[in-house]
């Protein structure tokens, strides 16, 4: 008995070594007077770039099927966030990271009203350390003056939701002539 449960303990160590580093830099902490709920915060992962260049189509040299989220970023008053950036990085279609290149790496400037735009391919599951990661899109969301927040958008209909994954998180899809549309508002703490 001993033994199973230390090899838990050693498989449960080595899961979260392997993943990276998950710890949540800027906790969320809902309060009941806010009008907007705040986006629930998800771990950064060990494959963030930084530096990525700005632009609102990733993976366009990718075969898969087109995706595309759009929203607003907002403040727990329910503002938006004047020229918010939205810096996201994700798999391709077959669940691989690309390190040499920003080919599905991105950030996207917020419009005066908050509003963004995402056109992209839908990302591919992979395994890590055998566990199985669902469809998931990395994001960070900054504007001048504040801390970043960093958290993971994934998809509803998914059969590999692990325990990163948040009811908050999870994108409701539409499709329409083989593209996959979903609408997603970040909030976001202002001071």
């Amino acid at each position: 008995m001993k033994k199973k449960t230390v090899g838990m303990a050693a498989s449960v160590i080595l899961v979260a070594v392997v993943l990276g580093t998950f710890v949540w830099p800027n906790p969320v902490i809902q309060n009941p007077s806010f009008a907007c709920a705040l986006t629930e915060g998800n771990p950064q992962g060990p494959y963030y770039i930084p530096g990525a260049p700005y632009k609102e189509k990733l993976g366009e040299s990718l075969e898969g099927q087109k995706l595309i989220i759009s929203g607003q970023v907002l403040n727990q008053h329910c503002d938006p966030i004047p020229e918010a950036i939205v810096d996201v990085w994700q798999t391709d279609s077959n669940g691989n990271y690309y390190f040499e290149d920003f080919t599905l790496r991105g950030k996207i400037k917020a419009d005066k009203y908050g509003q963004y735009k995402l056109e992209t391919i839908f990302p591919g599951k992979y395994s890590e350390a055998g566990f199985m990661r669902p469809a998931h899109i990395h994001v960070k969301i900054s504007a001048p003056g504040l801390l970043s927040h960093t958290t993971q958008l994934y998809f509803e209909g998914d059969e590999h939701h692990d325990f990163f994954v948040k009811p908050s998180l999870i994108l409701k899809l539409d499709e329409k002539d083989g593209t996959r549309y979903s609408d997603f508002d970040f909030v976001i703490f202002t001071p």
